[in-house]
């Protein structure tokens, strides 16, 4: 079993932090800014998306972990970020 997460952002450490304690061995992190194939950093691949393709077809079972990102103000014309005008 692989666990990937997806994309490397302030989140990630806290997913790697959580899959180590329950137990994951094979722990990959796709990096969208990866110019290199592989990077190791404290027993964590750091990987580009070509290679975490080629990567997890060696699992039978693969674990996919992503963040989302919400901002006041999303919904419609982001209303708290929207200058409107006063006529």
């Amino acid at each position: 079993m692989v666990d990937i997460i997806l994309g490397n952002n302030i989140y990630t450490l806290m997913c790697i932090s959580a899959l180590q304690e329950s137990g994951a061995e094979h722990i990959i992190v796709v990096d969208y800014d990866c110019s290199q194939e592989c990077v190791k950093k404290n027993n964590i691949s750091y990987v580009s998306t070509n290679y975490a393709k080629e990567y997890m077809k060696k699992f039978d079972t693969v674990n996919f972990y992503k963040s989302l990102y919400a901002y006041p103000g999303m919904q419609g014309k982001m209303s708290s970020l929207y200058k409107k005008d006063k006529n």
